[in-house]
């Protein structure tokens, strides 16, 4: 039998990749664009695993990237979330040796709008985003003992939140008190005006 008699193969010779093999090689050249440009996203409810997600790629970014001195940019597209993994995430900011730069590009409420004000760089937003700041919300069942004690935990915290915001911007912690009592919206122009931000993008 010659060659020419063989049967050619049923299957394609060149297969289109697998979903998840795709997924991985997609995921690694994001990784790789955002070695280059030293960026950090959160795109979602600020949580544990956001915390966790956070510190990896963070350390990840720090350790690959060309230029070991440049400012990192997060970027910020996030509803809020709790407020301990929020406090995570500051203390991480600003323990790190190189300046972090906050761009909000969509939406900064609640948790999220503290983590774009804590930024040691750079804080930023582009014209149309909006940002929210809030007092922190339980829906906690149980004891009352216990609901007691966790809410005099998260006031203690607000206290701290007020603090960080006066220092923060130009605003004292009495007037963020007052405004926090309920969902505030502001817009990029207001936020530049009270130093939540420094520039509009």
């Amino acid at each position: 039998m010659s060659i020419y008699d063989e049967q050619l193969p049923k299957e394609p010779l060149v297969h289109e990749p697998e979903s998840s093999l795709y997924e991985a090689l997609n995921n690694q050249l994001g990784t790789l664009l955002d070695y280059e440009d030293s960026v950090i996203f959160i795109n979602d409810e600020i949580s544990d695993h956001t915390l966790t997600d956070f510190i990896i790629r963070m350390r990840s970014l720090l350790h690959h990237r060309v230029d070991k001195s440049a400012p990192i940019n997060l970027m910020i597209n996030s509803p809020g979330g709790d407020i301990y993994e929020m406090f995570g995430i500051i203390d991480y900011i600003e323990s790190l040796d190189v300046q972090v730069n906050t761009i909000c590009r969509g939406r900064a409420f609640s948790a999220a709008a503290i983590i774009l004000t804590c930024g040691t760089g750079t804080r930023m937003i582009s014209k149309r985003s909006t940002v929210m700041f809030h007092q922190s919300s339980s829906f906690l069942g149980g004891k009352m003992s216990d609901i007691t004690a966790y809410l005099d935990n998260v006031k203690s915290l607000e206290s701290v939140i007020y603090d960080i915001l006066s220092k923060k911007t130009k605003k004292d912690a009495d007037w963020w008190k007052n405004k926090m009592r309920s969902d505030t919206f502001f817009t990029a122009e207001e936020l530049l005006e009270i130093g939540v931000i420094d520039q509009i993008i």
